[in-house]
């Protein structure tokens, strides 16, 4: 898990009263909607449909050691994907993610949605869902009362996406995820031959927000909204964890 990822976690679990409503939130709005959207809308995946993509799938849901979600796949030009669920998980796909990633690819972001399951982020994506779900209901009202909370669970709603990365780059290793992170900047099939062109925007984007404080305030606020931190971060964060002796471990055992 990332560390700033797990710090904000351990915030948002000291307010206990919270988590049992989640929960029952989860339980009887969200994670009960959207398994009728996907059981109504979406292809699941399993033995008979789709039977090697399924074989894939399991491949890495055994590595990462959880409970297996439902995985469905949903008609979508673009590469995408997201998890959801306590109790009943799933993970979703786009057909893009299919149709245009290696078997590899796919199991990396296969992997990515693990993780999340994996550090439980979908409970506390639920607060950060409902809070959305408020300001839309109560407008400026609501703008006024929540906007610092909504704004600091965007905030480790994107570095829960880092440690989603970290699982995905362990299971599928680094070059793997660096080939996958640049199509899916991209959407185009482009190749790495010995290093992503993402690492080295990364650095120059590093300069430029560096380079005044008009540039750190203006990339901070649009950052802000953003639910992902950029392609070239993400990308840059798991070539710097790809040094350290917990990726590594992480490699020889999984």
């Amino acid at each position: 898990m990332h560390p700033e990822d797990a710090k904000a976690i351990q915030v948002i679990q000291k307010t206990k009263s919270l988590n049992p409503l989640v929960r029952k939130i989860m339980a009887y709005g969200y994670e009960n909607k959207f398994r009728g959207i996907n059981l109504g809308s979406y292809l699941k995946v399993n033995t008979h449909n789709l039977p090697k993509v399924y074989q894939a799938f399991k491949d890495v849901v055994r590595k990462v050691g959880i409970k297996e979600p439902d995985l469905y796949i949903y008609q979508d030009a673009n590469l995408g994907a997201y998890t959801y669920g306590e109790t009943n998980t799933f993970i979703c796909v786009s057909s893009a993610v299919v149709e245009k990633l290696t078997v590899e690819e796919f199991q990396c972001v296969i992997a990515h949605e693990c993780g999340h399951l994996l550090c439980k982020h979908s409970f506390y994506k639920s607060i950060l869902r409902n809070l959305m779900d408020m300001k839309d209901a109560l407008g400026l009202i609501s703008w006024i009362a929540f906007e610092p909370l909504y704004l600091a669970l965007q905030y480790w709603n994107r570095k829960s996406e880092l440690s989603a990365d970290r699982c995905a780059a362990a299971v599928t290793g680094d070059s793997v995820f660096q080939s996958m992170m640049l199509k899916l900047s991209s959407g185009v099939d482009a190749q790495i031959v010995n290093r992503s062109p993402l690492l080295d925007q990364a650095e120059k984007y590093h300069k430029f927000k560096r380079a005044s404080w008009w540039n750190r305030i203006q990339q901070n606020c649009q950052e802000a909204i953003y639910s992902h931190p950029y392609g070239c971060e993400r990308a840059w964060e798991i070539d710097r964890w790809k040094n350290s002796w917990q990726y590594r471990r992480l490699r020889e055992t999984i």
